[in-house]
């Protein structure tokens, strides 16, 4: 019910936004367009820009086959380049008031591009675009003293756990790479509404005083505001640096805390999607009889700790699961480890894929039949699945005989 209150809340502010004028000094007048070709044109006391990864170009590399079947209504590109920067705005501030957009705005009162972020169907738009041009309606600014850094993502980084992953927490390395961490007395984030927003803040090593959450805190001002590009530009496609920072930065943390013997036997893990109305293995019962010959461990991915999640991959030999955010977790995963993903024909996006290569995963993919027509993500995120269990048990066969053939080779070397 209180989830419901927060977005009835918003919609109607959003609403009023629109039509009813109020505090309309705090309407952004304009763009601030960065230079990087000559960055000694930027006027510092409005914005001063750190370049982390200029030109820094990302790529998917999947099979074609792979690529043809990805939804027409989310073709990923093959390709993109993005200038990753750190922006500080001195007396700036940060405006969001709805999950699409994120405005930092200048003491000139303009909306800094690179660093701003407006989503229209999911798409990142230009910055002049932003909706904030189109609002009436502004909230007085909660002043901060000192430095804030913000780390909001707008989109689902406000709920959903791999773009928290994604899109929320590789700013804190863009930072880093800037020198400027030390410099930083807040950290605004998106949420903290739910366990896994806390638990990593405080894995690396984020102080809870120090910690403003945007949901609560839409409109702020500082003495000086910190922005970050998005950790994947103005895409999707995840870059190599992204994945490398969250193993380094996590699996360190778990390694100390070994829970299972030498002896016990890296598990195969199967994540159920019993806890959500979409997505759901609709045969996943008679799925589960036919894999238990395999001692298959199911887990219900919103059950278990971060540390627990990351524990666990880390020593998966095999992970199985409909296409969704649990499946974050194999970015933890070791080099090598099978992965296999299950999509709706209806729903195939590129981010666990992308990953999968990242990372150096030996991946597969099932494409399951649409029982209708598909027509955008809102229809095809909210499929239903039934899986060709022969298919599940092919890859699950043939992950055993390379065991026991490993295995064998241990036992005679």
């Amino acid at each position: 019910m209180r989830t419901l209150y927060k977005k009835g809340t918003r919609k109607l502010k959003k609403i009023f936004g629109k039509f009813v004028p109020y505090n309309t000094r705090y309407k952004p007048s304009g763009v601030c367009r960065i230079t990087l070709n000559d960055l000694s044109i930027i006027n510092k006391r409005e914005v001063n820009v750190h370049n982390i990864y200029p030109s820094h170009v990302t790529t998917l590399n999947i099979s074609e086959d792979l690529y043809q079947a990805c939804s027409d209504y989310w073709k990923p590109k093959r390709s993109v380049e993005t200038d990753y920067m750190i922006v500080e705005v001195p007396n700036g501030r940060v405006y969001t008031d709805n999950e699409s957009s994120v405005a930092i705005i200048s003491q000139y009162n303009r909306v800094v591009e690179n660093v701003s972020l407006n989503l229209t169907y999911g798409i990142v738009t230009e910055p002049n675009l932003n909706n904030i041009f189109e609002q009436r309606y502004f909230t007085i600014p909660e002043k901060y003293e000192g430095t804030v850094f913000s780390l909001l993502s707008g989109g689902a980084g406000i709920n959903n756990i791999s773009h928290w992953f994604l899109d929320v927490l590789p700013r804190l390395h863009l930072l880093r790479k800037s020198g400027l961490y030390d410099t930083i007395d807040w950290f605004l984030v998106p949420s903290l509404n739910y366990d896994y927003q806390t638990e990593t803040l405080d894995m690396l090593g984020i102080p809870r005083e120090k910690i403003i959450a945007g949901d609560q805190h839409t409109h702020i001002a500082a003495d000086c505001v910190v922005a970050s590009t998005a950790p994947r530009g103005s895409h999707t496609l995840v870059p190599v640096w992204l994945c490398q920072y969250l193993r380094d930065a996590f699996l360190p943390l778990v390694e100390d805390e070994e829970s299972t013997s030498k002896d016990e036997k890296d598990p195969y893990i199967y994540i159920s999607r019993s806890d959500s109305k979409i997505r759901n293995v609709l045969n996943e019962k008679e799925l589960l009889e036919k894999l238990e010959p395999y001692g298959v461990k199911t887990i219900v991915s919103s059950q278990l700790s971060v540390k627990e999640k990351i524990k666990l991959f880390s020593k998966a030999k095999l992970v199985v699961s409909a296409t969704g955010a649990g499946l974050i977790s194999m970015m933890f995963c070791k080099p090598g480890t099978k992965v296999l993903e299950i999509f709706n024909e209806g729903f195939v996006v590129e981010p666990f894929y992308d990953i999968a290569d990242k990372v150096d995963l030996d991946y597969e993919y099932i494409i399951c039949k649409s029982t209708g027509k598909v027509r955008n993500v809102t229809q095809g995120q909210r499929q239903h699945l039934k899986v060709d269990v022969d298919k599940v048990l092919d890859v699950f066969q043939r992950v055993a005989v390379e065991e026991k053939k490993e295995t064998r080779r241990i036992k005679v070397a």
